[in-house]
C-alpha cells in the first residue's frame, strides 16, 4: 500500500510525459484527402459489382 502511494504522488512523471508529446498525424487537407479516398472506395466497388454482374449474367445466359 505505501508503495501504491509513493507511486501516485511521484509526479516526475509529469515532465516526463510534457517533454515527450504524443506525436499525431497530420491533418492538414483532411476532407480533400478523404473525398478522394472515399471517391477511389467508391469506384472499386463500382468496378466489383460490374465485374459481379458480368459474371452472373454470363453464367445466367448460358
Amino acid at each position: 500500500m505505501l508503495a501504491l502511494l509513493k507511486r501516485l504522488t511521484n509526479l516526475s512523471i509529469v515532465s516526463n510525459v510534457m517533454q515527450k508529446p504524443k506525436a499525431y498525424p497530420n491533418v492538414s487537407q483532411g476532407f480533400a484527402r478523404d473525398r478522394k479516398n472515399l471517391c477511389k472506395n467508391c469506384n472499386d466497388v463500382v468496378i466489383g459489382l460490374n465485374q459481379g454482374l458480368k459474371k452472373y449474367g454470363e453464367e445466367y445466359a448460358n
